[in-house]
């Protein structure tokens, strides 16, 4: 049986230092940047014209809205589907068409900008309603956004006057394909 003694330094067997306190720290502070740069690149962080909360900002439910008047601010609802498209300004026409593109034919498009100003309308492919009263964004119930101004986003009304989907989208005129859904689900 033999016995390990002590080691002969010149053996050729190399001992580790012990790991330092910086060492230590600067690990954990170089993975902690890491770990903050990947959050912030996989999180969508709230922007303006977004929902407070987020999660109901576009909950893809369809639901049971408010029943509206015949007529609310210039708008006539009932006997066909309407989309209400809530602006903040004058669009650019070809991302109306874009959004237009994707409704079915019996579905009405109204231009709802809210705001008394803010450039001229014309040449728009879908009838365009001011209402700086906000009192269509009121009535359809659309959600409130985080920089308190007006909504950007839209709602689709059926043929029975009710409210079944009321939405912010700051990314609209690549949905449309989104009212053409919720229309053809409903009367």
């Amino acid at each position: 049986m033999t016995r390990k003694g002590p080691q002969d330094p010149d053996a050729g067997t190399a001992t580790r230092p012990p790991l330092t306190v910086r060492t230590v720290m600067l690990s954990a502070a170089v993975l902690t940047a890491l770990l903050v740069v990947v959050v912030l690149m996989v999180v969508h962080l709230p922007g303006p014209l977004d929902e407070r909360t987020l999660a109901d900002q576009r909950n893809g439910v369809l639901r049971d809205g408010p029943v509206l008047p015949e007529s609310v601010a210039g708008v006539d609802f009932g006997g066909h589907p309407v989309v209400l498209l809530f602006l903040r300004a004058a669009p650019a026409a070809g991302d109306v068409q874009a959004f237009t593109a994707a409704l079915p034919a019996r579905a009405q498009l109204r231009l709802v900008v809210q705001s008394a100003t803010g450039g001229d309308p014309g040449g728009q492919p879908a009838p365009v309603v001011r209402d700086p009263g906000a009192v269509l964004a009121r009535a359809v119930k659309l959600p409130r956004r985080n920089d308190g101004g007006p909504g950007v986003g839209y709602a689709v009304v059926d043929s029975t006057q009710t409210v079944r989907y009321s939405t912010l989208d700051p990314s609209w005129p690549s949905n449309g394909f989104e009212a053409a859904t919720i229309i053809g689900a409903r009367p």
